[in-house]
């Protein structure tokens, strides 16, 4: 009883801080995506209470497996943090509409494979599939189907055949080659702000391809340009070659400009 009254407590002070320091959700809301997966299930919370403090308002919809095994979970998780609420089971297209991004903290194997085969027989499918066909930045955290992340192996789920390895590779560079952006659970919330930065906001050293450059470009075939990938090419003496559709973290656009490394959007990379 001693440490519900403590939760509690907790609860009602961070009701009355947060708002308080102006988390209001005023950078528009997301859709959060929970299937069936659960590692990573702990660093997700965090995640979330992340972009809350950010300034995005969170919608959160659950499979019907995974709201049996964490969704209530998942919401005691998120007790006194302001701006968030879970959509109705039948809604979607209008939620849609209005969000600025798809966010999955939690993919398990089986709703990668329906995504990889364009299969949306769900809710929480038809957000993803119809996220990426409307042009919506879908950031998916991918520790919850790579067969060796650490929790996988925890769980004993990394001792299957090479095949199955190679199956969930090849379906994981599907998703990735639609639009999908895998990073791991602990970058979500990095990773959706450098989605989502103003568009006001300046992005210096990215060029579209009439740029002209005599020095070699290093070509970026991944979703999300890191400031690793920016010290990488300076140390090369090399400017970037990425998609349009590329993400660029605000970190890797200010080293960018601090070394003189250009970030070139092609759509041919």
């Amino acid at each position: 009883m001693k440490d519900e009254r403590i939760e509690q407590a907790v609860v009602e002070v961070l009701k009355r801080l947060l708002p308080a320091l102006g988390v209001n959700g005023s950078r528009g809301k997301l859709i959060v995506v929970f299937t069936g997966a659960t590692v990573g299930s702990v660093e997700a919370i965090t995640e979330l209470r992340q972009l809350i403090l950010r300034g995005f308002e969170l919608q959160l919809v659950f499979s019907e497996t995974a709201e049996h095994i964490y969704g209530q979970w998942v919401r005691d998780g998120l007790a006194g943090f302001p701006c968030w609420d879970q959509l109705p089971p039948v809604t979607w297209l209008r939620a849609l509409r209005e969000t600025r991004a798809v966010v999955v903290p939690l993919l398990s194997v089986s709703s990668l494979s329906k995504l990889a085969l364009l299969i949306a027989d769900s809710q929480t499918g038809n957000f993803m599939l119809h996220g990426l066909f409307t042009g919506k930045p879908v950031i998916v955290a991918r520790n919850g189907f790579e067969p060796n992340t650490k929790g996988r192996a925890e769980l004993g789920f990394n001792h299957g055949w090479p095949e199955l390895t190679r199956v969930i590779e090849e379906r994981a560079r599907t998703v990735a080659s639609y639009g999908c952006v895998l990073v791991d659970i602990t970058q979500l919330s990095v990773t959706v702000a450098a989605a989502l930065a103003d568009e006001a906001e300046p992005e210096p050293a990215v060029a579209t391809r009439q740029v002209t450059t005599s020095r070699t470009l290093i070509a970026h075939p991944g979703g999300l340009v890191t400031a690793g990938d920016v010290i990488a090419a300076h140390r090369q003496g090399a400017d970037l070659h990425c998609s349009p559709r590329a993400l660029v973290t605000p970190l890797a656009r200010e080293l960018a400009a601090q070394h003189g490394v250009c970030i070139v959007r092609d759509e041919s990379c």
